[in-house]
């Protein structure tokens, strides 16, 4: 899905649930340098939502115009025209792209950003100048090394007073010089300087180069933004009452409520299930479809359920259910969901 805010063209892909529901909102997570790293952010972000990992999320890309000076922080000598464009394009993002996001999509007041090199700078610069913009930023292989270290020189300019919570990942790859200079001297510093309600993250890639450390990045990324959103990561099981308890403590780490999304019901619902505890399984992806009623997955996963606990009825009208919404949504689950059904006809 494309659109265009005052001349920048916009990427967007919604989660495969959008549409199951009239009312969920979404996490957002905005990627820089869209043409080249929108693809397989899409895709492991739903593979990582999938399964409870991260939440799912609205995902828009785009590219700056005019990357030196919209990612820049200030003017250097010899740029005066190409650079210390920041200040202007991070309103441009505020005023233009996310304020109209709100207006067309379900979005949550959970937004994340995502830049690599010169959009990791930019990236970097949110996370600190701009922390009210978004709760969570990550600048992979970021140009810590513009104007001679400018960010990391300045870090106490950015002890804001009311300063919000911001979660914010750094990585490097392996590329010496001066962007493992700036890096090391932005590491160094953010220890020594505390700033508050800011929660940082490092990681290295040994083995991967600076124009192969977005995939990577992105994804360690989020798992470190998201570290402790999954509720149920091994085996062990929660009834809906105890979800709902472990999702309200949690937002005091992340200062936000999310709401459980289809796939967290459908997770948490199959594994009580399996588990052997069928009443908060079936209690879970019933939620689940008062949530998202028109999710073929959580219908034809509550089948499932009914049948365990031989409710023959409800499993069939549960699977016909999912039946009907999978040939609607022309949903990738159709032949699992057609087998299923065909089994409890037998």
């Amino acid at each position: 899905m494309e659109a265009t805010v005052q001349g920048v063209p916009l990427r967007i892909s919604l989660p495969e649930s959008y549409f199951h529901s009239d009312e969920f909102k979404y996490p957002l997570l905005v990627v820089f340098d869209g043409s080249n790293q929108h693809d397989h952010v899409q895709g492991n972000v739903r593979f990582l939502s999938t399964f409870a990992v991260i939440p799912e999320m609205i995902i828009v890309s785009l590219d700056a115009t005019s990357r030196l000076k919209d990612f820049s922080p200030t003017v250097i000598e010899g740029y005066e025209e190409r650079s210390g464009g920041a200040q202007q394009f991070s309103t441009f993002i505020q005023e233009e792209v996310l304020n109209n996001l709100a207006n067309q999509y379900r979005v949550a007041d959970y937004r994340v950003v995502s830049g690599h090199s010169l959009s990791g700078l930019f990236t970097s610069y949110l996370a600190l100048e701009k922390p009210y913009l978004f709760n969570a930023a990550i600048s992979i292989s970021p140009s810590l090394w513009w104007d001679n270290n400018y960010l990391s020189r300045n870090l106490e300019q950015f002890q804001i007073e009311d300063r919000p919570h911001v979660r914010w990942f750094l990585s490097i790859a392996n590329e010496p010089g001066e962007m493992a200079e700036g890096f090391n001297l932005m590491s160094n510093a953010l220890s020594a300087q505390s700033i508050t309600n800011l929660e940082w993250f490092t990681e290295s890639f040994e083995n991967e180069t600076h124009d192969t450390a977005p995939l990577y990045g992105n994804v360690e990324g989020l798992r470190q933004i998201f570290s402790g959103y999954n509720a149920v990561p091994n085996i062990e099981v929660k009834s809906l009452a105890t979800l709902r308890e472990f999702y309200q403590d949690l937002s005091e780490a992340f200062g936000f409520t999310f709401q459980m999304s289809a796939h967290q019901y459908n997770v948490y619902g199959l594994k009580a299930a399996y588990e052997g505890q069928l009443d908060w399984g079936i209690e879970i992806l019933e939620q689940g479809t008062e949530t998202f009623p028109r999710s073929d997955m959580l219908w034809d996963s509550l089948a499932t359920a009914y049948d365990m606990n031989r409710q023959t009825e409800a499993a069939m009208a549960a699977s016909t259910r999912a039946l009907q919404l999978a040939i609607a949504n022309n949903s990738k689950y159709l032949p699992a969901i057609r087998r299923q059904n065909e089994s409890l006809r037998d």
